[in-house]
C-alpha cells in the first residue's frame, strides 16, 4: 500500500480570462504540488505558464480576472484570504522566484537590504545576526564575495547574479512551497547547475514543494519528478519525468523535445580569409578609491585575446558571466577603449579609429544584443527602427527604397511587411529577436556581433531563430561572432569557439573538437555542467 502523498499545494480548475474581452487565458487548470518533489510545469511563451503562478498567488493585473477555481495551502483557502492575510502567505510559507530579475529588484536599494527586509518582515532577526544571514544567503547561492556584495545595487551585479539574488530572498524565510518562474534563464551552465542542484537539495532536505516555470528541457529532464506540458491555456500532457521523456504522449510534447539542439552533428570548419582579426587584445577598466577617486589598480576585463574570423563563418565566443565576452564585443566595435594589442577588420586597423572615422564600418560590423525588449526604442515602429541605422549611417535610399527594403527584411525573418507600422510591445520575445536580426541586416554588415541573441528564446523559438541565421549566412555570406553561455547551441551554429575564462581564451578550435574532445579543464566543467537528454 503506497503512503499518502503529502500535498502542499493545491490548484482546481482555475480559469482566467481578459478583463475587457472576455478572451480566456487559462482554461480550466489544475495541479498538485507534493512535498520533496519538483513538478515543472513547461510550454512556449504565451501558453500560460507564469498566469498560473500569478493567479495562485493573487497577484494577476488588473487586465486579468479569475472566473473559476480554487487554490489551496495546506488547508487554507488563498482565494478567501484579505490582502493582509496574504502578505503573511507570500514569502513566508510560498515564495516566488520571477523570470525577470532586473525588473524584481528596487533599483534604488542594495541587494543585501532588500533580501534583509523579507527576513525582518517574517523573523525576528535584527542588526549583525540580520546581516550575516543575508551573507550566508548569498553565499549559498553562489554569489562571489558575498560580504562585499551585501552593499551592491542591482545594476552592479551581472544578470545571473541578480537572479541569484532573488533566489536567496525566496529561500531567506524557509517557505514550504517554491515557485520558481524560468529560474535559471540568465544563468551560465556552471551557475545554473549550482543553482537546480541547491533547489534539489533543499526540496529533499526541506521537504520544499517546488512548481518549476520553464522552457528548457534539459533542466526538466535532470531536475524535475514530474512535467505537465501547457499548451494555449490548457494542461494537454501529464505525467513523471521518466514516462514523459520515454514516451510523450501529445504530438506537441514531442515537438518541444525535438526541437532541442543535436549534439551528435557540426558546421564543417573551413579555412577562409580573415575578416576579423585580433592579436592580444587587452581592455582594462581602472579601479579608484578615496576622496579623490585615484585609480589604485586596474581590472583586466579582457587580458590579451587573439582570435580570427573567416568570412561566412561563425565564430561562438563562451564562458560564464564576467569572463570578458560582452567586453571583447564591445571592444571590436570601438565602444570599450583597447589598452594593448590590435584589432583589424579586412585588414585595417580599427582600435584606435574615431568616431568620424568609425562611421564606414559601423555599416560593415553590426550587432544584436541579447534582449530585444531592452535594445528597442517603445516608441517607434518597428519600421522606423529598422531604417534608423540606414538614415543615420547614409546608405543613400529614397524614403520608397527603405520601405521597400524594410518590407523585404521583415519577409526573410519570416515576418512580413505588414509588421513594419506596429510597436515593440506588441510583439512576443521571439519576433522581437527577428526583428533585431532586420535591423543588423538593413546596412549589409559583413560582420553581425550576436551577444547572447538566444538566452531567454523558447526551444522552438531559439531553433527557429538559430535556423534563421544560418539561412542567411548561407545567403549573404555574413560572418558571426556568437556570445553565448549556451553550449548546447554551438553544434548548430558554430564553426570555430573559443572558451573565455577571467578575460583570457583557454581554449579554441573547431567546434567538434572542442565539443568532443575538450582538452582544458575549465572547458570539461563547462560541458559537464550541461543539462542533457539522453536518448
Amino acid at each position: 500500500m503506497s503512503a499518502a502523498r503529502d500535498i502542499r499545494m493545491q490548484v482546481e480548475n482555475l480559469r482566467v480570462v481578459l478583463a475587457d474581452s472576455g478572451d480566456e487565458i487559462l482554461k480550466g487548470v489544475s495541479l498538485e504540488l507534493e512535498a520533496g518533489k519538483i513538478f515543472a510545469l513547461v510550454g512556449e511563451s504565451g501558453s500560460g505558464k507564469s498566469v498560473t503562478s500569478m493567479a495562485a498567488m493573487r497577484l494577476l493585473p488588473d487586465a486579468l480576472e479569475i472566473t473559476e477555481g480554487a487554490v489551496h495551502v495546506g488547508e487554507q483557502d488563498l482565494f478567501s484570504l484579505s490582502e493582509s492575510q496574504m502578505q503573511t502567505v507570500r514569502g513566508r510559507r510560498v515564495a516566488m522566484i520571477f523570470q525577470n530579475a532586473m525588473t524584481a529588484l528596487n533599483p534604488v536599494q542594495t541587494v543585501g537590504k532588500q533580501v534583509a527586509e523579507t527576513l525582518k518582515l517574517h523573523t525576528t532577526l535584527r542588526g549583525d545576526a540580520l546581516r550575516q544571514r543575508v551573507v550566508q544567503l548569498f553565499d549559498e547561492v553562489g554569489i562571489p564575495d558575498p560580504a562585499q556584495r551585501f552593499t551592491f545595487f542591482p545594476h552592479q551585479l551581472s544578470g545571473g547574479q541578480q537572479q541569484r539574488v532573488m533566489i536567496a530572498m525566496a529561500l531567506a524565510c524557509e517557505p514550504e512551497i517554491l515557485i520558481a518562474d524560468e529560474p535559471t534563464t540568465a544563468l551560465d551552465v556552471t551557475i545554473q547547475e549550482q543553482v537546480l542542484e541547491l533547489i534539489r537539495e533543499l526540496t529533499r532536505s526541506r521537504k520544499l514543494a517546488v512548481l518549476l516555470i520553464t522552457h528548457d528541457m534539459g533542466v526538466v529532464r535532470n531536475t524535475a519528478d514530474e512535467v505537465a506540458v501547457m499548451y494555449r491555456g490548457e494542461i494537454i500532457e501529464r505525467a513523471d519525468v521518466e514516462t514523459f521523456f520515454h514516451n510523450p504522449k501529445q504530438a506537441y510534447s514531442q515537438r518541444l523535445i525535438d526541437a532541442l539542439p543535436d549534439l551528435t552533428h557540426f558546421q564543417s570548419a573551413a579555412v577562409e580569409e580573415a575578416l576579423l582579426q585580433l592579436d592580444d587584445v587587452k581592455v582594462h577598466f581602472p579601479v579608484r578609491k578615496g576622496v579623490l577617486q585615484r585609480v589604485v589598480d586596474v581590472t583586466r576585463a579582457v587580458d590579451g585575446v587573439s582570435l580570427k574570423i573567416g568570412r561566412g563563418e561563425t565564430y561562438a565566443l563562451v564562458g560564464e558571466s564576467g569572463s570578458g565576452k560582452s567586453t571583447l564585443g564591445r571592444a571590436i566595435l570601438n565602444l570599450e577603449p583597447v589598452a594593448g594589442g590590435t584589432v583589424r577588420f579586412n585588414g585595417e586597423l580599427i582600435q584606435q579609429l574615431g568616431r568620424k572615422e568609425m562611421l564606414p564600418y559601423r555599416k560593415q560590423i553590426q550587432v544584436i544584443f541579447q534582449n530585444p525588449f531592452s535594445s528597442m526604442n517603445p516608441r517607434m515602429t518597428v519600421g522606423e527602427i529598422i531604417a534608423e541605422g540606414m538614415v543615420s549611417l547614409g546608405l543613400g535610399l529614397s524614403p520608397q527604397q527603405r520601405q521597400a527594403r524594410i518590407g523585404e527584411l521583415l519577409t526573410r525573418v519570416q515576418l512580413g511587411p505588414e509588421f513594419a507600422t506596429r510597436y515593440p510591445h506588441e510583439f512576443s520575445g521571439g519576433q522581437l529577436q527577428r526583428i533585431a536580426v532586420a535591423r543588423a541586416l538593413a546596412v549589409n554588415p559583413d560582420l553581425i556581433i550576436c551577444d547572447e541573441p538566444t538566452s531567454a528564446l523558447d526551444v522552438s523559438i531559439r531553433a527557429e531563430v538559430l535556423d534563421l541565421l544560418r539561412e542567411l549566412q548561407q545567403e549573404f555570406g555574413v560572418s558571426y561572432l556568437f556570445i553565448t553561455h549556451d553550449l548546447s547551441i554551438i553544434p548548430s551554429i558554430a564553426h570555430h569557439v573559443g572558451v573565455m575564462q577571467y578575460g583570457k581564451i583557454v581554449e579554441q578550435g573547431s567546434a567538434q573538437q572542442i565539443l568532443t574532445r575538450p582538452q582544458h579543464p575549465y572547458t570539461q566543467a563547462l560541458l559537464n555542467s550541461v543539462p542533457r537528454i539522453d536518448p
